[in-house]
This record gives structure tokens, C-alpha cells and sequence, in this order.
């Protein structure tokens, strides 16, 4: 049975998709009522219900412009005018989605299978915006406003997505133990998951660390900086995403003022800089390990940011080696995607130090939904991760998503902490990102079904038989 009545007027259904799609924004930061995305994503299914067609696909639409131009109102502070266009393109998924719901409501298709195809149709729409289509925006997922949970080291960020909309579906429809039932699983997966006690000082598993938050410091106010941060005997520090923005190993005084202060502080350090190739005219975005013997490794971004002069793309992602074991350096934008952390883990990272760049002029709310991004991927793959920005949010993450220290956005200052080399590898990481895989499997093959021209009865059509 349908919760809006099927004579609704039109234009009150536009209206509902365009109020569920604020809604559903709002359950990011910075007002972060993470399960008002339930509400967010119900008025949706509700407002589509017995609409297909230009109908569906307006709906689909409206909903997904409120939500990205809402939840993703910073853009404007990067491209002016230009981020409406941006809105645009991300709500052609919802509107995609949409007309699909539309389709499979067509055909007939009802219950507990009309709550399964939502389930795919909605996780598959919102893989391959995230990942697989060439302006990948992994931000605002309903898993991310789900955060940490006991699900993320089985089936990830859109597995979780995905049962959440499961849930969902059935209680448009009316079914209201099966979706109270999916909904507890959720709830219960939030409930489980505890705060990692702070690693022991006598465990040499436990690595202490410290990280510079600062946008606008130079080279000489970032070494000032480690040789005073407190407390004594950090293991390793970690400054941000172009931080030195240069090839440093250009400017011998320079880089020998770096594997100096190594030597002096006996540290290990990650920072982000540039590698320049073919003469200076290719140049990449790296993150540098370096440490009293000097340079230990380094890794090349491999997802740079969309319209942003960013580097050359990097095709591996692989842990470096250093006197605390294993450990992966994702820069930046490289966290926003599974793939990255994920290798780096499966190839043998014990825990993880992020360089990032996030400008002041972006804004507050930007630096807090990006936050939020890091605690999916420590979770997903059970690992230890120190993200030192340069103007917030730095965090130190336990294996479980949870928060042990934070230096929040628009400060400049230092974050220090205490993280453990984890070896075990989740379910996750080893097999369970197959599940978006899965789910926009069947999502195809149910989209090639409703797109098949329906059998007609011959004798309707006056063929004789």
C-alpha cells in the first residue's frame, strides 16, 4: 500500500521531493543529524510512488538538486556560478534512480522485491557516482551519514547504504516489521562499535606521533615547529599535503635541513611535496617519508582533485617501509575513495599518516564532512590513521572510526597522539568490496529487464495465433 495517496496533486510531490532533499542534506555537517538521512531518502520513495516517466525523473531531480546544492553549498566558495552546473550533474543520479523506481513500479513489480530493487537501484545509482564515473563524488553517500558502524568492516560505506535504503523502501511500503528489522540491524551495528583503548606506552606495537596544522607557514616555520612539539619522544610527525610545494630534493640546503632534523629529533616524518619530471614539465603531488637515514619512500596521489592543477595521477598504492613497520601515506583526495586505503592495507600498512589539503577559504563545513570520510575508510579496513591538515580537521582514528584527538578547522596548531600497528585484515578488506560490485550487478540486470519491451499477448494485438 502506497503512503500518499495516488490522486496527490503533482506539484505537492515536487514540493516533497524538494523538502526530503533538505532534509536529507542535513544529515551531514555541519548540523550532522545523521538519521535524518532516513527521513531524507523516505520522502523520496514516497513522493515517487506511482510516478514514471518526465514525472519520476523531475522528482528524482528536484530531490537531488536540494540535496547536493544544500549539503554541498561550499562549492560556491570554489567555483562562483559555475557550482550550480556542478549540482546539476550530481542530480542526474537521483533523477536516474528515480526513473528506474518508476519502471519497476510500472511492470508490477511490488513488496518485498520492489525493497530489494530500490535497495539496488539506489546503491548501484550512488557506486558509480562515487566511483566509477569520470567526476567521481563520493560525499553525501547515506552510509557516510550512517558513520562508523559494525557493518563497515563487512560491507563498507555502500553496503551500508544500500541495507539502510532496504529498510527504507519497506517502510514506504507499509511493511513495518521488515523494516523495523533492517533498521535495528543498522542501529544494533552502531551500538557495537566501541572506542579502541589508547595504546600503551610499553606495547612496541604503539607509535607515538605529532602533526603541524598550518596553511600559511613556510618551510624554516614548519622545522621550528617539530623541533618544539611536545611531548618528548614522538616516534614520528607528520606535516600536510604541500606543505614544502616544491620539489624539494631540487634545493639541496633545503633538503638537507630536513633529513637534519630527522637526524636531531631521531623521527620519522611525512609531508607533502612534489616530485618534477621531464625537466620540470611533469610534476606529482607526492607524500615524502623520511627518516635519520633519509628518504624512505614516497607515494604519488592517485586521485587529484577534479579541476585543480593537482599533479600527475599515480597508478599504485602501496605501503612504505619505516623503523615502525609498515605504513600506508595516502594523500589527501586519496581517502575519499575505498580503493586506495584498501590496497595499501591488503599490501601490508599497519596503520596510516594522511597529508591533506584543505584551504581556509573552502570553509568549515567543508573540512567537517571531509573529516568525516576518514573515520569510513579506518573502519572499513580495521586500521589506526593520523590525518594532519592544513587548516583542520586533523584527527587521530582508532580502528573502529572512533576520534581519540582532533584539532579542529580554521586553527593553526599541533595534534599529537598515540596510534598501534594493527595487522589483521577485515572481512572488508579481503573480500566484502565486492559488495557494490554485487549489488550494481544485479541493479543491471534488473534495468536490462525493465527495459526489455514487455511480451504482449498476440490475440490483444489481433495476430492470430
Amino acid at each position: 500500500m502506497e503512503l500518499l495517496p495516488a490522486r496527490t496533486p503533482f506539484a505537492l510531490r515536487l514540493l516533497l521531493a524538494v523538502a526530503s532533499g533538505g532534509i536529507y542534506a542535513l544529515a551531514y555537517p555541519p548540523v550532522g543529524w545523521r538519521w535524518l538521512v532516513l527521513p531524507g531518502v523516505l520522502g523520496l520513495l514516497i513522493a515517487l510512488q506511482g510516478q514514471r516517466g518526465s514525472k519520476a525523473l523531475a522528482i528524482g531531480f528536484l530531490h537531488g538538486l536540494a540535496v547536493f546544492a544544500v549539503g554541498l553549498s561550499w562549492l560556491y566558495e570554489l567555483f562562483a556560478v559555475w557550482a550550480f552546473f556542478l549540482w546539476v550533474v550530481l542530480a542526474v543520479f537521483p533523477s536516474m534512480f528515480a526513473h528506474f523506481q518508476g519502471l519497476a513500479s510500472q511492470r508490477g513489480v511490488k513488496g518485498w522485491h520492489f525493497a530489494a530493487f530500490t535497495a539496488a537501484n539506489w546503491g548501484s545509482w550512488e557506486y558509480i557516482r562515487s566511483e566509477l564515473f569520470w567526476l567521481k563524488f563520493p560525499w553525501l553517500s547515506v552510509g557516510s551519514a550512517i558513520g562508523p558502524n559494525g557493518w563497515l568492516p563487512w560491507i563498507g560505506v555502500y553496503g551500508v547504504g544500500a541495507l539502510v535504503v532496504f529498510g527504507t523502501a519497506l517502510i514506504s511500503l507499509r511493511h513495518w516489521k521488515g523494516g523495523g528489522a533492517s533498521f535495528a540491524l543498522v542501529l544494533g551495528a552502531c551500538l557495537v562499535v566501541s572506542r579502541h583503548a589508547e595504546p600503551r606506552d610499553d606495547d612496541p606495537a604503539t607509535v607515538k606521533l605529532g602533526g603541524i596544522q598550518g596553511e600559511e607557514g613556510t618551510l624554516q616555520d614548519l622545522l621550528a615547529a617539530t623541533r618544539t612539539l611536545l611531548p618528548e619522544g614522538l616516534h614520528y610527525v607528520v606535516w600536510p599535503e604541500y606543505a614544502v610545494p616544491y620539489d624539494i630534493r631540487a634545493n639541496v640546503k633545503e633538503w638537507n635541513l630536513v633529513q637534519q632534523l630527522c637526524r636531531d629529533r631521531d623521527i620519522t616524518l611525512t609531508f607533502g611535496t612534489q616530485r618534477h619530471e621531464a625537466g620540470g614539465e611533469v610534476w606529482r603531488n607526492i607524500a615524502l617519508t623520511v627518516d635519520p637515514s633519509g628518504a624512505r619512500g614516497e607515494h604519488n596521489k592517485v586521485h587529484p582533485v577534479h579541476f585543480f592543477n593537482d599533479g600527475v595521477a599515480g597508478t599504485t598504492a602501496l605501503p612504505i617501509e619505516t623503523r615502525h613497520g609498515k605504513v600506508g601515506t595516502p594523500v589527501c583526495f586519496d581517502c575519499d575513495y575505498e580503493g586506495v586505503v584498501r590496497h595499501m592495507t591488503a599490501a601490508g600498512a599497519e596503520m596510516f599518516v594522511v597529508p591533506v589539503m584543505d584551504a581556509k577559504r573552502w570553509t568549515a563545513r567543508q573540512h567537517d564532512q571531509h573529516a568525516e570520510l576518514m573515520r569510513i575508510r579506518a573502519c572499513e579496513n580495521g586500521r589506526w590513521m593520523f590525518v594532519c591538515t592544513t587548516s583542520g580537521v586533523s584527527q587521530v582514528i582508532d580502528p573502529s572510526g572512533m576520534v581519540h584527538g582532533r584539532l579542529g578547522a580554521m586553527v593553526e596548531g599541533v595534534l599529537t597522539g598515540s596510534m598501534r600497528r594493527e595487522s589483521g585484515l577485515t572481512f572488508y578488506t579481503r573480500l566484502g568490496w565486492l559488495t557494490p560490485w554485487l549489488v550494481l550487478g544485479t541493479a543491471i540486470a534488473s534495468w536490462i529487464l525493465l527495459l526489455w519491451p514487455k511480451r504482449r499477448d498476440k490475440a490483444e494485438e489481433g495476430v492470430p495465433a
